[in-house]
Formats: C-alpha cells, structure tokens, sequence
C-alpha cells in the first residue's frame, strides 16, 4: 500500500501548499528539497533561546501513515499466533498525512488483517491518547464482548504547519502504541487502572501572576480524584510521567506528589504531540525495574486547552517491542 501512495506522488497536497505559500512561504524554504536525515538542532529567533537548543526528532523515511503502520505491525508480529484479534483501532493525532486522501484509521484496520472498528481522536494533542484509554475502559464495562483495543498515535510535521506549538515548545515527529487487553490473569503485564481528561477553556500558556490557572487545578483536583477512588495516597505512587514544555504543570504535579526531582527531566523543548505519552512511558518501563506492585501516573496536556491523568499498575516488566527507535508498548 505505502509503495503504490508513494508512486503516485503528492498533488493533493502540493496544491494545497501552493495555496499557503504567500503566507507561509518562509516555512517551505526553511525545509529546501528534502530534510536532512537525523535529528537537526533547530534554532528559532524569538521563540527558542540559545540555552534551549535542541535536537528534534524528524522522520524522513515515511509519511504519517507509514509511522503508525510501522508500531501497529511492530504490535502484531509480537502477539502469539492464537491471540485474540484486534476489535478496535483508535488512532490519535494532531499533524495531517501528506497523502491528504488517506484515511489513517483505515490503513491501520488493513494492517491488522482482520475486521475491525477503527476511528480517530485528533482534537486534543498531547491529551489523545488519554481520551482513547477513557474510551477503552469505558468499552470494556459497556460491551462484554471486546476484548483487545489497539491505540496508536503518531506524528509527523511538514510545512506549511509550523513545528513550534508554543514559546520554547518545537513539535517532534514519533509514533507509538499501546494493545490493551480484557483479561482475568491479575498480577501480570501493566494494568489500566483509571483515565480521566478534561478541558479548559482557557489559554494553556504560562501564567504569570501567582494564582493558580485553571488547567493547573484541573489536572491537580483530577489526579486527587483519581487516587481518592482507588483509595491511594500520594506516595502510593511510584513513577510520575508527564508532558514537558509547561513548567506551572510541572511544579504543580511535582508539588502534589512530593516529586521535585521530576522537574529536571521536563527541562527540554521537544513535544511528540499525541505520540509524547506512550514514548515517554516505554522509556521509563525499560529503564525500570518493578518490585511486586508499580504503580504510575501520567499526565499531559493539549495546545487546544485539555489536560489529562492515567493511573497504570504494572506487577512486573511488561512486554515491549522496538522498530527503527520507534517504540511500542503492550
């Protein structure tokens, strides 16, 4: 399929380009012919500092759909042969796929290689995946009979939309995945205890006065929800996994949980978009190593103005896969 898209080239999308381009013009010239391979520095005047210079991750192999087809395979080689299939396919993003005639959900039901229900959530960035794994839950108590749902988010950037999604925040291109399952086994693999998101209807940019903004207290009360209805406490919680680029967030998530040395690792200026949370967690479970019961909170947030918290389980070191340094969780 990848192979017959990239023979017929892009015209649907180079005419659409052409269309931007006295207005954003100087975004396609900043990307002459093809990208460089790599991850690039970028430098940005007046939106990225020279103390925040970084390496952004850019995909030159492939289109969107080709990144999420890639986790989305990666998942299916490592399932035994006797699985259950996949039933539903979420797929989150916020970028739009070059070949704009591609429906993504629906390569990705070809990709698995039995029928399936798939749609996609792209109207929240960061907080996509959070809403999937609300939905799955939800799923999983109002039809008995599903029993695997697949969430896969990817991201690629491509002029004429910019990789800047805020002052000091450039967008990374990534994919990831997570295959959730129903199953009786307790005790095994990384459980899916609870998920909340919600939206704000404000600007989610740094505050600078001292009161409290209100995607702050929202992400804050729905993490004390959370715990409350699991009957946790704040040091309950093992590992915190959370978005970087908004420092009020962070030193609100860290000041609840008693976390402050969490605030170093958001001391970058990479978003993955709706790929961020499931990459930053398949790094924290393979530099992990679990004692009997691990529990961990994720939290994140969506340029549009919603924030949102999982609560994970995990009883010993669950299965993970790895493709070309995309990496996939189960």
């Amino acid at each position: 399929m990848e192979s017959s898209l990239r023979a017929t080239g892009h015209p649907g999308w180079d005419a659409w380009m052409r269309s931007w381009h006295p207005d954003y013009g100087h975004w396609l010239e900043a990307w002459p012919g093809e990208e460089a391979a790599g991850s690039p520095p970028v430098h940005l005047a007046g939106l990225v500092t020279p103390d925040m210079n970084c390496m952004v991750p850019v995909e030159t192999g492939t289109d969107l759909s080709g990144l999420a087809a890639k986790v989305t395979k990666a998942i299916c080689r490592a399932r035994p042969p006797d699985a259950r299939p996949v039933e539903i396919i979420v797929f989150c993003h916020s970028s739009l796929d070059e070949h704009v005639s591609t429906t993504v959900a629906g390569r990705l039901c070809a990709e698995v290689g039995t029928p399936c229900f798939p749609f996609s959530i792209s109207q929240q960035h960061g907080v996509s995946p959070f809403t999937a794994l609300r939905i799955a839950s939800d799923l999983f108590i109002a039809e008995p009979d599903i029993h695997t749902i697949l969430i896969v988010a990817a991201e690629k950037w491509r002029p004429p939309f910019s990789r800047m999604c805020g002052p000091g925040i450039v967008h990374g291109d990534a994919a990831g995945a997570l295959l959730i399952e129903r199953t009786h086994q307790g005790g095994t693999n990384l459980q899916l205890l609870d998920a909340a998101t919600r939206h704000v209807p404000v600007d989610i940019g740094i505050r600078a006065s001292g009161i409290p903004d209100t995607p702050t207290s929202a992400l804050t009360s729905m993490i004390d929800f959370l715990l409350a209805r699991h009957d946790l406490r704040h040091e309950d919680i093992d590992e915190v996994v959370g978005h970087p680029g908004i420092p009020s967030l962070t030193r609100s998530v860290g000041e609840l949980l008693n976390r402050p040395a969490a605030r170093a690792q958001h001391a970058v200026c990479v978003h993955l978009g709706a790929a961020e949370s499931i990459v930053r967690l398949a790094q924290t479970l393979t530099r992990g190593t679990f004692r009997q019961r691990h529990r961990m909170l994720l939290w994140g947030y969506g340029i549009g103005g919603s924030v949102g918290t999982v609560l994970l389980e995990a009883c010993c070191a669950p299965f993970r896969c790895q493709q070309d340094a995309v990496w996939s969780v189960s």
